[in-house]
């Protein structure tokens, strides 16, 4: 079955020639780019000039072929592209419908596995250019939205508004209330990044509300955890860490519980309260879906025993980072948290390696908000402290069940 694309894209895969032209020929992130603009420029043609495009002696599909298989094969999105191009092989004519799911999943691997929300991003208009918004109205609406997220994750606030409007308006035909409701909290997610904190607040406090009154846990619980990002943005920490813990009862979706307990515990590290922000992020380490946040809690592992005065739990946090691979701006912050902690501990030496270190790094991938922060730390310095082996409690009355609640969780992790 051949379909028409009805989205028109002006400049399709833009982001890919643009991570070409900016990283070496040769490099990990050029051949991820080169077989993955490849694979989705046959499908152009594919369903363009038909399924000829396609036959095994063809040109193109060699060309594809032979870039995909220059990605090491332990790369997840090696076979996702050549599931993708066996998919336009098999079937006898141009048939988006099997083929999509795929491309959603490749798109998938480049957002999540990545971090290259803007190839992510092209890779989910794909798919919603070549779609039919009718018979593949779900794919379409989970396009919408994982690319919405992508665009506010670069910046693209005015196109994230376009993508989760359309998704409502898809949603709302459908009758689909979970999806308008994630396509509301998108809209509340780029009036928090464009400093209107009331008025995403009220966004949330009316997806909260309908998904409470409908049963929608997933919702609510999202909605319930944006309420308290923008109470931490404001502030209100303590409002922040009661809201994030109701939010963390309330989800089934590990991914989304995984994001809670990182934010949980930062407003825990805002409050000062250390001992407890080292349960959230001790059950996050153990308990994480995905690498990631794991990698993640380690890192704030790291900032609690800097500023608790616990170095032998610095030490082993130190220990656990130093041969993980992390993305270049995550092993940035690395070192620049390292270097914070040997200051306070009284390492000079190793701190300015660090700080030297992490500069060189920052340079070289153009990361101007570490420079400047670089910068900060050897100006000021960080204040020396006591090495203590035990992590500072601070009592809170409003939080006392949050913590109570978090204690018991880590125990029967750790038993």
């Amino acid at each position: 079955m051949k379909r028409v694309a009805h989205h028109p894209q002006r400049l399709k895969h833009l982001p890919f020639f643009e991570v070409l032209s900016s990283v070496p020929e040769e490099s990990s992130e050029a051949r991820l780019a080169t077989a993955g603009l490849l694979t989705l420029r046959m499908i152009d043609h594919w369903v363009l000039a038909g399924s000829a495009i396609v036959e095994p002696e063809s040109v193109s599909v060699r060309s594809v072929r032979r870039a995909i298989t220059a990605v090491p094969p332990q790369e997840p999105i090696r076979e996702a592209l050549l599931t993708i191009v066996n998919t336009m092989q098999m079937l006898r004519e141009v048939d988006v419908a099997p083929l999509l799911p795929r491309v959603f999943a490749y798109a998938q691997l480049l957002e999540r596995h990545h971090a290259a929300m803007a190839l992510a991003a092209d890779a989910y208009q794909s798919v919603i250019r070549l779609a039919d918004a009718e018979f593949d109205a779900e794919l379409v609406m989970d396009a919408y939205y994982r690319l919405a997220f992508c665009q506010r994750k670069v910046g693209a606030l005015d196109d994230a508004v376009e993508s989760s409007t359309a998704l409502s308006r898809i949603a709302g035909r459908r009758k689909d209330r979970a999806r308008v409701l994630r396509a509301k909290i998108g809209l509340g997610l780029v009036a928090m990044m464009r400093g209107d904190l009331a008025d995403a607040d009220s966004m949330f406090v009316a997806v909260a509300t309908e998904g409470e009154r409908y049963k929608l846990t997933r919702e609510f619980a999202m909605a319930t955890h944006n309420r308290a990002v923008v109470a931490s943005r404001a502030g209100n920490a303590t409002d922040a860490v009661i809201l994030a813990h109701q939010a963390l009862k309330s989800t089934n979706d590990p991914v989304e519980r995984d994001r809670v307990l990182g934010d949980l515990a930062a407003f825990l590290i805002q409050l000062e309260q250390y001992d407890v922000a080292l349960d959230a992020l001790r059950i996050l380490e153990l308990t994480a879906a995905s690498e990631e946040p794991r990698l993640s809690a380690r890192g704030n592992i790291l900032i609690v025993a800097a500023r608790a005065g616990n170095k032998q739990l610095f030490d082993a946090a130190q220990a656990s980072l130093a041969e993980a691979r992390l993305p270049v701006a995550a092993h940035v912050n690395f070192l620049v948290e390292s270097a914070r902690g040997l200051f306070r501990f009284g390492d000079q030496a190793a701190a300015d390696l660090a700080l030297t270190t992490a500069e060189r790094e920052a340079k070289l991938h153009g990361l101007t908000g570490s420079l400047t922060e670089i910068d900060g730390i050897r100006r000021t310095g960080e204040r020396p402290v006591v090495a203590s082996a035990d992590v500072r409690t601070y009592v809170d009355n409003r939080t006392y069940t949050v913590a109570a609640d978090l204690r018991e969780m880590a125990a029967a992790i750790a038993a």
